[in-house]
């Protein structure tokens, strides 16, 4: 995409970041308006705790004239248990395991991938010329990506993955490291003074379909631990829908009656079709073999009653019509009593 020219080469990129130097402690040239569009904070509220600034903008460094962005995590309560001097805590700060990092706004993935300093991705929100950078990922939920290859477009507040943090600490402390570059990554501004007029986002994994509820589709990562969300699947009974998450076409309907989370991931579990694991079955070239690469799909759930999962998935794909299950399809032109 030349809409974002400095950032070249897709996998030098992680290096180049953490390589710049800051020309300047001063402080950069005020902003004449605020951004355009809707900005949230990049992590979530935890137990109805804000996020907040753990290290700011200009944090002298070893060697760099400036932090270069902030660092973010949740101010300590004394009922905190995470103890300081761990990965999850300081003595001011805390940041729990599995804490969802979201985009701040809407734009395109420029670059996801993993660094020597965890996961990071690097959002364009052009037409603006604005970018955003969230270092120290546990886990990614969007596309591995340069240069914007993927063309994957986020939304504000969408998860793009997890809260980890940086190998090279030798602390390993979980915290978000942010930047704002306004328009170059050496020219990142400060973006406290903006973020006082972001919103605060739930975590959108928690926000788990109601039975009989409206449909909505959510990415599972391509990689690494799935969703919190997809973890709460276990022991669940109902209904899953894959689709393609650039086109949005639907690709397949499962159910469950007790085992929804085995179910569904095995779907992702692509060793299983190329060691001839559906070998013999007689679902070896379709139902219920088919396997997706986790990264390219996103999945809606319908949770329902253990004995109404059967029904459901067949009402959904004579609804529906998904590319890839054969069995429950209607035949051509029969009228669909639904």
């Amino acid at each position: 995409m030349s809409r974002v020219p400095w950032l070249v080469g897709g996998g030098a990129v992680a290096a180049y970041l953490w390589t710049r130097t800051r020309a300047s402690n001063s402080p950069p040239a005020a902003i004449a308006s605020p951004f355009e569009g809707r900005w949230v904070w990049p992590v979530q509220i935890w137990n109805s705790r804000r996020p907040v600034i753990s290290d700011g903008f200009y944090s002298p460094r070893p060697g760099v004239p400036r932090h270069g962005g902030v660092d973010i995590m949740f101010q300590r309560l004394p009922s905190d248990t995470l103890k300081a001097g761990t990965s999850n805590g300081t003595k001011s700060f805390v940041m729990p395991d599995d804490i969802a990092v979201v985009a701040a706004a809407d734009g395109v993935i420029w670059s996801a991938m993993k660094t020597a300093r965890g996961h990071a991705v690097v959002i364009d929100h052009s037409p603006q010329k604005i970018a955003t950078f969230y270092a120290h990922l546990d886990t990614l939920a969007v596309r591995t990506t340069a240069r914007a290859e993927s063309r994957q477009r986020v939304r504000a507040g969408e998860v793009i993955g997890t809260v980890g943090f940086s190998p090279l600490d030798g602390q390993k402390l979980k915290h978000l490291h942010f930047e704002v570059w306004l328009p170059n990554p050496t020219d990142a501004i400060d973006p406290e003074p903006l973020m006082a007029q972001w919103a605060y986002v739930s975590d959108p994994r928690a926000q788990l379909v109601a039975r009989n509820g409206s449909l909505t589709y959510r990415p599972v990562g391509g990689s690494g631990a799935y969703p919190q969300w997809v973890r709460d699947l276990k022991g669940e009974a109902g209904v899953y829908l894959i689709r393609d998450l650039d086109t949005r076409e639907l690709l397949y309907i499962g159910s469950s009656a007790g085992r929804l989370y085995d179910t569904l991931t095995r779907h992702f579990q692509q060793w299983r079709r190329w060691k001839g694991f559906w070998k013999g079955q007689y679902g070896e070239g379709h139902d219920p073999g088919l396997t997706y690469d986790r990264g390219a799909v996103e999945v809606a759930i319908r949770l329902t009653k253990p004995d109404d999962s059967l029904d459901e998935e067949s009402r959904l794909i004579s609804r529906l019509r998904p590319r890839d299950n054969l069995i429950g399809q209607p035949i051509e032109d029969e009228a669909v009593p639904f």
